[in-house]
C-alpha cells in the first residue's frame, strides 16, 4: 500500500510545481491558464513514476510547439533534475485517505504519458489544449497530393441530381419547351425536347482522429483531407476529433496546403492528446446540422479505433453512421501492418457495420485506398467482416 504523504510534503510539492511554472513565465515560456490546469490535473489523476514521466506531462500540456523547447528543457532541468524530487510530485490522497497509484494501472485511469505521445499501443484519456504545428509540405508530399486531388473525383460515388436539366435525349419530355417551340412553328410539333437528371457527386464526410496515438500520422492525414476538399469543394465536409469534435472544412478550404494547416493549428486544440472516439461520434450525431451531413454520404473515419474505457458508445455510433450513410469506410494506420487483426473490443464490435476496413497511415497508402473505393461502392453493404477472420475480442476495452 502506498504510504500517505504528510501535509508538509504535499505543500512542498505544490509550491515546487507552482515555482516551476513561474520560472517558465520568467524565462519567456508563458503557458495559458488552461494549459497549467491540464498539467496539474494530469499529475493529480495519474502521478508520474519518475522525472522522465513528469517531463513528458509538462512538455505535452504546457508547450505549444518546439520553438520554446530549449528554454523549457533548461528550466525543467533546473527545477527537477535532482535525486530528491521523486517524492515531491506525489499527488495528494483522495477523500478516503488513499494515495493514487504511481501510474495508470488497470483501474481506468490515464495511461503513462508515452501513450499521449502517440505510440499507437493504447489510448489516453488525458485532455490537452493548445496550438499544434503540423509541419511544412515537402516536394514528395506535394506530388502525392496532386495525384490524390486528381484521383478523388473519379472514385467518389454519384447520385442523380434532384433538378432536371435539358438534354438531347431521355425518358421524360420537357413539355414546356416543346409547346414553346410549337408556337414558333405555327402550332406544329416538329421537334421534341427532353429533360434528364444528370449525376452529381455524393457528399463526402471525413472524420479524422487527431489524438496522441496517431501523432506521427496526423499531418499526412490532414493533408489527405485537404486534397478531398480541393477535389470536391462543395461536397466535402471534414471534422477532427480527439477529446472534442471540431469542424475544419473552412480552414482546409484554402488552396495552399501549408496555409490551410497553419489555420488548422489555431482551431484544432486537442491534437496529440487523449482519445474519446465514442463521445465525439455521439456529439456529431446529436447535433442536427451535423447529422444532416451524414445522410446519403460516403462516410470515411480515419482512426486507429483505440478507444479509452467503455467502447459501447463507439460501437453504437458506428452502427448509426452505417445506417445513415451511403457507405461507411474505416481507415486505420494499424491496418497497414500485415499482422494486424481487429481483435480489440471496439473494432471487433463495429466490424459488422463497416463496408471496408483499410490501412492508411500516409499519403501513399491513402492514394491506394482511394483507388479501391469504386470496388467497395460496387460491392455489398457491410462487407468488411468478410475480408477479416472472425474477430474474438480479447483484453480490456480499448
Amino acid at each position: 500500500m502506498t504510504e500517505r504523504p504528510d501535509r508538509r510534503s504535499l505543500r512542498l510539492a505544490a509550491d515546487h510545481l507552482w515555482g516551476f511554472m513561474s520560472a517558465l513565465r520568467r524565462a519567456g515560456v508563458r503557458p495559458a491558464p488552461p494549459k497549467q490546469a491540464d498539467f496539474l490535473r494530469a499529475i493529480a489523476e495519474s502521478a508520474p513514476r519518475d522525472v522522465t514521466s513528469l517531463y513528458w506531462y509538462a512538455r505535452v500540456t504546457l508547450l505549444d510547439g518546439v520553438a520554446d523547447l530549449e528554454t523549457f528543457d533548461r528550466v525543467f532541468d533546473t527545477w527537477f533534475r535532482r535525486d530528491d524530487i521523486e517524492t515531491a510530485v506525489t499527488p495528494p490522497p483522495d477523500e478516503r485517505g488513499n494515495a493514487p497509484a504511481p501510474h495508470g494501472g488497470d483501474d481506468g485511469g490515464p495511461p503513462p504519458p508515452d501513450a499521449v505521445q502517440g505510440n499507437g499501443v493504447e489510448a489516453s484519456a488525458l485532455a490537452t489544449t493548445g496550438r499544434r504545428a503540423f509541419g511544412r509540405s515537402d516536394a514528395r508530399q506535394r506530388d502525392l497530393m496532386r495525384s490524390l486531388q486528381a484521383t478523388w473525383p473519379a472514385c467518389l460515388p454519384t447520385i442523380s441530381s434532384r433538378r432536371r436539366h435539358p438534354a438531347r435525349s431521355g425518358r421524360r419530355l420537357d413539355m414546356r419547351r416543346v409547346w414553346r417551340q410549337a408556337r414558333r412553328d405555327g402550332g406544329e410539333i416538329v421537334r421534341l425536347r427532353w429533360t434528364t437528371r444528370p449525376p452529381r457527386t455524393r457528399r463526402l464526410l471525413l472524420l479524422v482522429d487527431v489524438s496522441g496515438s496517431l501523432r506521427k500520422h496526423t499531418s499526412d492525414l490532414l493533408r489527405l483531407a485537404h486534397t478531398a476538399i480541393q477535389a470536391a469543394p462543395a461536397r466535402t465536409e471534414v471534422f477532427t476529433f480527439g477529446t472534442r469534435l471540431t469542424r475544419v472544412t473552412a480552414a482546409l478550404s484554402c488552396p495552399q496546403v501549408d496555409r490551410a494547416l497553419d489555420a488548422l493549428s489555431h482551431e484544432v486544440l486537442d491534437a496529440h492528446g487523449g482519445t474519446a472516439i465514442g463521445a465525439a461520434l455521439e456529439r456529431f450525431l446529436d447535433t442536427p446540422r451535423f447529422l444532416a451531413l451524414a445522410r446519403g454520404a460516403l462516410v470515411i473515419v480515419i482512426s486507429d479505433g483505440l478507444e479509452r474505457g467503455d467502447c459501447a458508445a463507439m460501437v453504437r455510433s458506428t452502427e448509426r453512421l452505417s445506417r445513415l450513410g451511403h457507405r461507411l469506410v474505416w481507415w486505420s494506420p494499424l491496418a497497414c501492418s500485415p499482422t494486424y487483426r481487429p481483435i480489440t473490443r471496439g473494432m471487433a464490435g463495429q466490424l459488422g457495420s463497416l463496408d471496408r476496413l483499410g490501412g492508411v497511415r500516409d499519403l501513399e497508402t491513402g492514394l491506394a485506398e482511394i483507388r479501391r473505393l469504386p470496388t467497395v461502392l460496387a460491392g455489398p453493404r457491410r462487407a468488411a467482416a468478410r475480408h477479416w477472420p472472425e474477430p474474438t475480442p480479447t483484453g480490456p476495452p480499448t
